[in-house]
């Protein structure tokens, strides 16, 4: 296997992994759930999103470069994450619920950056 493939089976399963926790941190969330305050559950999201920013490193490298689509996903990861400590850390629950739900709409829009390879993503349906 070429290490561009490792790169990116690497990265695919961290981003899938990364979302999933978000959703399921914000599921508990919702539920006041005293799972949230796990310390596994606290620390594991940070080593997955290490992971998933070497592992895009490491696709950068063997790209040559940074299309601008891949720095369109970079400033949006900035957002997302952003939302998430809002999310987990906020004040009121309805500030909370609002930056969770955004940080999914933002999750999704990095993921359609991704998959159409253009820094539109699905907004280009809104154009």
């Amino acid at each position: 296997m070429h290490i561009y493939e490792i790169f990116k089976h690497v990265h695919l399963a961290c981003v899938g992994l990364s979302g999933l926790l978000f959703a399921l941190r914000g599921l508990w969330m919702i539920q006041e759930s005293s799972l949230l305050q796990s310390r596994v559950i606290k620390v594991i999201p940070h080593i997955v999103d290490t992971v998933l920013l070497l592992s895009a490193a490491g696709l950068i490298v063997q790209l040559g470069g940074i299309p601008l689509w891949v720095q369109v996903k970079v400033l949006a990861l900035f957002v997302y994450v952003a939302f998430g400590v809002a999310a987990f850390k906020g004040g009121s629950m309805g500030l909370r619920l609002t930056a969770f739900f955004l940080g999914l709409l933002t999750y999704s829009f990095i993921i359609s950056v991704a998959v159409s390879k253009s820094p539109y993503g699905f907004l280009i349906h809104f154009m």
